[in-house]
């Protein structure tokens, strides 16, 4: 009948991918005397292979005899185009190409009538759909012959000063995007072999607009690295790739909205613009002046219409289609649960103040990098500050809780008259709010102020410490309520009175770590090392005190959860203010080190205590498109440790001495560390805590770690699959530990038991105390063993910036792909194995043979 078996097809393509490989390696392999490995026959044996890898890919889609020819000449031409780099073999791979996927449309599509919705009210057949694929792709390859270019040639210097690379790949996109928009609302039917229809599936999913939206990303930021794009078309390609995944994130998540292919292109639209507006800054050129009150006429016109016309504008039209619904999807309100609310007009008041208050000082800031504009500078802080205090302590106000919603069976609930716990919550806000506002203000001003006679200032203490103490606590007091202002007095009492402490000693510290001399810094030095030495094991101890059954230590509302989120936001807070200080020294780059280590280990404890390692047995939502919260959260939080600062030759070894003169420890000082490996730090810790939570799931989870839940958390709890089942259903767990959950929560958790279940079974077979067998924890460590080299590598190469062996690092490339197959059961280990391959991948672009 035409149709191959799915083994046969199989057979096929594992063949080609083995040729394809084999062809890869023996491409210029010389042997030790420098000689090409087979001598004269050496070039022959190449096409010979390259010729079966294609044949064999080519007869997995089943075509005629005669058309065979048509995919080894294909293969011939784009292997001649990537060895000489000339863009006559391009457009030749072009036409090739053109012509293999007009006898694949012929030969497959002609006699099919489902029509594709492409743009709004406008359908087109299938086979004209497949055709405008095939004409992307072969602009695509256009593109990527214009980078992947020899030196010189014809219109060298046009493609360059016109960005001809730049704006076509941004054609690109616009056309990829609307095409994935029209595959994700087209559900297409599934026929069997008598050309029955028997059922609909989706054509395309939103895991695969994710996947192209950050392959567009990579893409384009390599280019604008390597200068082969400008940064105009840079902006406008990544805020098209960015407002795509918006815009699919938010369609489907909203509840009784118009969720129409119109809509879906109104929110792309929206978020593009916008972005492309906050973004779009970065295209001009600095203006550099000697005078900060002296502007030229033509950057103050810029600067006055961008941040009072051009960007509130833009704001204020993208609210109703992607900030409000993005807001309500970030903060809780608008999801697919039954009690879905909507947020409140100040919580989007807030957010759209703040949004506009970061765009305008990091416009200001990049325009004007030598001074200049004040004004605005100030009036964007205190509207960012503003703005995030209106948005946090808006929900969190007496009588802010909505009894209006978008479900009927939520309209009828008697949980609509039930008051906010939280209320009280929002009076830390107002608290810290008034502390930044009496600062900039003048009665609580934090740097010292002499008098006409020039003697010190000996109520500059005084004023710190009020500071601290009403933005620190009441801080910390929003933190507390926010998360455990469902438990009872005495756990809320005693966390309160430890985070409060921590807070107001790290606001202090912080502060004076900004505006204090160097020879002064010995202070700040006294106060963090009794702040991360002292103040924090002694009041993590008191706080511990205040066990309760109402919630884990590390789950939602714990008080080990609290407190490590207020400490980590100060230490955090700590580094950033000390990294902005104008006169630097070894010792307060190693303080800020410090601050930044300690930040990070926070959210990371928190994250894993709070999820574990897939998210088993944890209620609420574990997975986001269909990757654990825990892999998601990693990756979120690995930007901290960008805040690591390096030596520079700039510092003063007479100022180092005079400021560190009573103090034996710098803090975390980082001699090799320099702007050539500054992401060193970020992919050294992602990968060292995900192999960590490899190694804690093959070896210890389930060994009776969960009597010491006060240190280990939630993700040893639940060790197979009999207790993830009674804890979704509400019953005694088998292990003899109480359900967590009533009856009440099951119609929440009927959409995910299932998948629940799928990742317990898996994670139970991964680990040597869970497992029936020793098959899986073995199968396990081979995968994590396999990756290890890649990760190896690549960290070696991000920190010494020492390239390895091409040949190593092709080797170790399909290795990660065995360990993403054996080691589905932790993910961790797949995201430690996606690293491995991506940026081996990378590695290989930049690793000249």
């Amino acid at each position: 009948d035409g149709i191959m078996s799915a083994s046969l097809a199989t057979l096929f393509l594992s063949l080609g991918t083995i040729f394809g490989y084999v062809t890869v390696w023996f491409f210029g392999r010389q042997n030790s005397n420098g000689d090409f490995l087979m001598g004269d026959y050496h070039e022959d044996i190449f096409q010979l292979l390259l010729g079966l890898s294609s044949v064999c890919f080519g007869l997995s889609c089943s075509p005629p005899w005669a058309a065979l020819p048509i995919p080894m000449l294909l293969a011939e031409s784009l292997a001649l185009w990537v060895i000489t780099k000339q863009l006559r073999y391009a457009f030749l791979t072009v036409f090739v190409f053109f012509t293999c996927c007009t006898i694949l449309i012929t030969f497959r599509l002609t006699f099919l009538t489902e029509t594709v919705e492409i743009v709004p009210g406008k359908q087109m057949l299938l086979k004209t759909f497949a055709k405008v694929s095939m004409y992307a792709t072969m602009w695509l390859i256009i593109v990527i012959g214009l980078v992947h270019r020899a030196p010189g040639g014809v219109g060298k210097d046009f493609i360059k000063k016109y960005d001809v690379t730049g704006a076509c790949f941004a054609v690109y996109g616009f056309v990829l995007s609307a095409m994935e928009f029209s595959l994700l609302r087209q559900p297409m039917p599934v026929y069997s072999r008598d050309s029955f229809e028997f059922g609909r599936v989706a054509a395309y999913s939103a895991s695969a607009v994710y996947c192209t939206g950050l392959l567009t990303l990579v893409i384009m930021w390599h280019l604008k690295a390597q200068k082969l794009v400008k940064g105009m078309s840079t902006v406008v390609a990544s805020s098209m790739a960015i407002g795509k995944m918006i815009a699919v994130t938010i369609q489907p998540n909203l509840v009784g909205v118009d969720n129409s292919l119109t809509a879906l292109y109104l929110r792309w639209t929206a978020a593009s613009l916008l972005l492309m507006t906050i973004c779009c800054p970065y295209a001009l050129k600095p203006v550099y002046v000697k005078s900060p009150t002296q502007l030229p006429k033509k950057a103050s016109i810029t600067v006055v219409s961008y941040c009072a016309v051009i960007l509130p504008l833009v704001i204020i039209a993208s609210v109703r289609l992607v900030l409000e619904p993005l807001v309500g999807l970030l903060t809780g309100h608008n999801s697919t649960a039954f009690y879905a609310t909507s947020p409140k007009f100040s919580e989007i008041l807030g957010y759209s103040a703040a949004l506009w208050g970061v765009s305008v000082l990091s416009m200001v800031n990049y325009y004007l990098p030598n001074g200049g504009g004040e004004v605005w500078k100030r009036v964007a802080a205190l509207t960012l500050i503003m703005g995030l205090f209106v948005s946090f302590s808006a929900p969190a106000f007496p009588g802010s809780t909505s009894n209006e919603s978008s479900d009927l069976f939520f309209s009828v609930s008697s949980s609509t008259v039930v008051e906010s716990d939280v209320a009280t919550g929002g009076w830390g806000l107002v608290s810290a709010f008034l502390a930044v506002l009496l600062a900039l203000t003048g009665p609580l001003e934090l740097r010292e102020v002499k008098d006409s006679a020039g003697r010190k200032d000996s109520r500059q203490f005084l004023r710190l410490m009020i500071f601290g103490l009403m933005f620190g606590c009441g801080l910390a007091w929003f933190i507390v309520m926010q998360s455990m202002s469902k438990d009872v007095f005495i756990p809320i009492f005693v966390t309160a009175f430890s985070c409060m402490v921590m807070s107001t000693l790290g606001t202090v510290c912080a502060v004076m770590g900004y505006f204090l001399e160097t020879r002064e810094f010995g202070e700040v030095e006294q106060i963090a090392n009794v702040w991360t030495v002292v103040a924090f094991p002694v009041f993590f101890v008191i706080s511990s005190v205040s066990l309760s059954a109402h919630a884990h230590p590390f789950g939602i509302g714990g008080w080990a959860s609290t407190y490590l989120s207020v400490c980590g936001l100060f230490a955090g807070a700590f580094c950033m203010l000390v990294r902005m200080r104008k006169d630097k020294t070894s010792t307060t780059r190693g303080y800020g080190n410090v601050g930044c280590i300690i930040s990070w280990l926070c959210a990371i404890t928190v994250i894993y205590g709070r999820y574990g390692i897939a998210g088993v047995g944890v209620v609420g939502i574990t997975t986001v498109v269909g990757i654990p919260v825990s892999i998601l959260a990693t990756l979120c939080s690995a930007p901290i440790l960008l805040l690591l600062e390096g030596e520079s030759s700039s510092s003063s070894k007479h100022t180092h001495q005079r400021s560190s003169a009573k103090s034996k420890w710098h803090g975390l000082v980082l001699t090799k560390l320099t702007r050539r490996n500054w992401i060193a730090p970020l992919l050294i810790g992602t990968i060292g805590v995900f192999v960590t939570a490899s190694l804690y799931a093959i070896f210890l989870r389930g060994c009776g770690l969960s009597k010491f839940s006060f240190l280990f958390g939630t993700n040893d709890l639940i060790t197979n699959q009999e207790d993830v089942f009674s804890h979704i259903f509400g019953s005694k767990r088998t292990t003899g530990i109480g359900a967590l959950d009533d009856v009440a929560t099951m119609a929440q958790k009927s959409v995910v038991h299932t998948k629940t279940m799928i990742a317990a079974a898996r994670l139970s077979g991964s680990g040597i105390w869970t497992a029936k067998s020793i098959v899986g924890p073995f199968m396990h460590l081979l995968g994590l063993a396999a990756t290890l080299p890649s990760l190896q590598f690549l960290v070696k190469h991000s920190w010494y910036g020492k390239a390895p062996l091409f040949g190593k690092v092709v080797l170790a490339l399909p290795l990660n792909i065995l360990s993403i197959i054996v080691g589905r059961g932790i993910p961790s280990m797949v995201a430690a194995a996606t690293i491995g391959l991506i940026g081996g991948t990378l590695q290989l672009t930049s690793i000249k043979k």
